[in-house]
């Protein structure tokens, strides 16, 4: 199945025991996560069956700028995301789109700042609830697509859309397409 943008994607393969992390330092460094305005990406699972189907969660490495911390990692949860934020019915097999800013969203803040602001991986928010309570963060690190070591992944990422610039995977680099 060819994936939603151009003819290439990002591939990544991981068993139950790796972790694989894939993102950009530079195209997002202090950028205020109160200016995303869109946030989403597509995800092609491939497994044997629907209940095996895991997606890789998308990580914001961020100064929250709120309690004594100057680090927290956001993460995405797009297994236990809802609709409109994930796909109502998972399909193996096939490109989905997740809309990590939509309703139905669940993030975390890991460390500190996730108690501090409750929006901890037993109790997530929203991505709006996110930046609510954290309205002066800025990404200092990374935007990552991170798989495993909890489950295993096959599969692929591609489109990943930030306001209004899409990052499409190709064989021979990372196009910038401005968003319709």
């Amino acid at each position: 199945m060819p994936p939603p943008y151009g003819i290439g994607s990002l591939g990544l393969i991981a068993d139950s025991t790796d972790k694989i992390t894939f993102g950009n330092e530079t195209d997002f460094a202090e950028l205020s996560i109160s200016d995303i305005t869109t946030l989403s990406y597509w995800a092609y699972a491939g497994a044997g069956s629907a209940e095996a189907v895991t997606v890789p969660s998308l990580t914001i490495e961020v100064d929250p700028n709120v309690g004594a911390s100057d680090y927290s990692t956001l993460v995405y949860l797009p297994d236990t995301s809802t609709s409109p934020s994930a796909p109502a019915t998972r399909l193996a097999n096939t490109w989905q789109q997740y809309d990590a800013d939509a309703a139905g969203s669940q993030w975390y803040a890991t460390g500190a700042t996730g108690v501090l602001i409750n929006c901890t991986i037993a109790s997530p928010c929203t991505f709006d609830e996110l930046k609510t309570r954290l309205p002066d963060a800025v990404i200092t690190l990374s935007l990552a697509f991170t798989v495993g070591p909890d489950a295993p992944f096959i599969g692929a990422i591609d489109g990943l859309q930030v306001n209004n610039t899409i990052y499409d995977f190709e064989p021979l680099g990372v196009r910038k397409l401005v968003a319709a």
